[in-house]
């Protein structure tokens, strides 16, 4: 007689069995706790619920309008208690109604999935001033008289409220002239001063440094060859800046060194130029204008600039000339096309020393002075930037503000200028 060996049972057999009988043990347990809440719970105890006013726009028969003075949070208010003025209201203005319940003050159950409070037959709301119960809808009611002591509504008027129809409609500018420049007043009416410093987005180090370094007044340009261009730009508009992007044009010297190919070319036709110009606006967003990189020769050449422009003024953005260059049709091309332009008075640090800088900076000052608003370019060098801090923490005492450059658009002479007009040592890429 043989003898046959069991075989060892399947692990993967045994895990599915054992898988399959804790799903259904767990499952019932889940199921049951699930039925047992949705017999026992009460649905309006589980629902966010806030206390609100509902605005309407008709006066109630009997009742006395009151201005309201103050409010605060519903539950700690008494029966009947309002805080309020009792001086009449005037006109139609926007009512507040306040359904007496019998609790100490209006409840409306609020959910943000499906389901809600449980609604007792005493919960009613205000409609156009007619009295809604739960269950009811407003045309329902609308055919009932209501009076005011049937309603069990007090109406209280905003203080500040103003007939709809005679609330006109504030346009709102569209141009990203306007929706991306920082926002900026002087009461006192100082001299203003501003600082552009470009070249950023090349060293993600110096970058950072003069974002975090310097005032959010200062206006920051960004290179197009950055490679993360849309990041730091919104990470210097998280931090107040107002931004600019460079936009290179042919300078005299174009073929020395190397350019970026989207550069704009004084010998180039107009559709080519604005193809070039298209593809630089479409790199990132959130900038209120641009800022030449070079460009001596283009500015120069009115044909070429004008096309640009142009194009500029339609999309309703800004140009900021940086004052590199001498002899420029940019000013008289802005002006005929309605571009909102400002100029440098001229690079603050073509000499990259304290000293020289200070120097630049201290014209800066007395061309403010003169004319009411100047601004001056530069590039993030740690010089640079270290030298625009200090001199910045001493503007309050000279009677100077630090102002955003697209508060200067337009505010000073186009010919004035301060600076060397030296290549700077810095190659943004732009």
């Amino acid at each position: 007689m043989g003898y046959r060996r069991e075989s060892e049972p399947s692990p993967f057999r045994t895990g599915v069995v054992h898988a399959g009988m804790s799903l259904a043990v767990f499952g019932g347990l889940a199921a049951s706790l699930g039925l047992g809440i949705q017999v026992t719970a009460d649905p309006g105890a589980a629902s966010p619920s806030q206390t609100i006013a509902l605005f309407d726009s008709i006066d109630s028969p009997g009742a006395e309008p009151v201005r309201v003075a103050h409010t605060r949070d519903p539950e700690d208010m008494s029966r009947g208690e309002i805080l309020a003025d009792l001086e009449p209201a005037e006109d139609n203005s926007l009512e507040l109604a306040l359904a007496q319940l019998e609790s100490d003050a209006v409840r409306v159950g609020i959910t943000g999935g499906q389901g809600g409070p449980a609604i007792s037959n005493t919960d009613t709301i205000r409609i156009n001033g007619r009295v809604v119960r739960a269950g009811e809808s407003l045309s329902q009611v609308r055919s009932v008289p209501q009076t005011g002591a049937d309603s069990g509504v007090t109406t209280l008027r905003l203080a500040s409220a103003t007939p709809v129809a005679d609330a006109p409609a504030k346009a709102k500018s569209k141009a990203p002239a306007d929706i991306y420049a920082r926002k900026f007043s002087n009461p006192e009416g100082r001299p203003m001063v501003g600082l552009v410093i470009g070249g950023l987005g090349i060293s993600a180090t110096q970058t950072q440094i003069a974002i975090d370094d310097l005032p959010a007044e200062v206006t920051l340009s960004f290179a197009l060859d950055s490679k993360r261009l849309d990041y730091w730009i919104k990470t210097a508009r998280a931090d107040g800046h107002e931004v600019l992007i460079e936009v290179p044009m042919e300078a005299y010297d174009y073929g020395r060194a190397k350019m970026h190919p989207d550069t704009l070319l004084a010998g180039a036709d107009a559709k080519t130029n604005l193809a070039r110009l298209d593809a630089i606006l479409s790199r990132a967003s959130g900038y209120f204008g641009v800022v030449n990189y070079q460009g001596a020769k283009f500015a120069s050449d009115k044909s070429a600039a004008g096309p640009i422009i142009e194009r500029l003024s339609a999309k309703g953005l800004a140009f900021i000339d940086d004052g590199s260059f001498e002899r420029s049709t940019l000013p008289v091309l802005a002006r005929s096309n309605g571009l909102r332009y400002a100029r440098a008075m001229g690079p603050i640090d073509s000499r990259q020393t304290p000293d020289e800088i200070n120097a630049e900076l201290q014209e800066l000052e007395a061309l403010a002075l003169e004319n009411g608003a100047a601004f001056g370019s530069g590039y993030a060098f740690p010089v640079t930037v270290e030298a625009a801090k200090n001199w910045i923490s001493q503007l309050d005492d000279k009677g100077l503000i630090l102002s955003p450059v697209s508060a200067i658009t337009n505010r000073q002479s186009p010919e004035l200028r301060t600076g060397s007009l030296d290549m700077s040592g810095l190659n943004t890429g732009g």
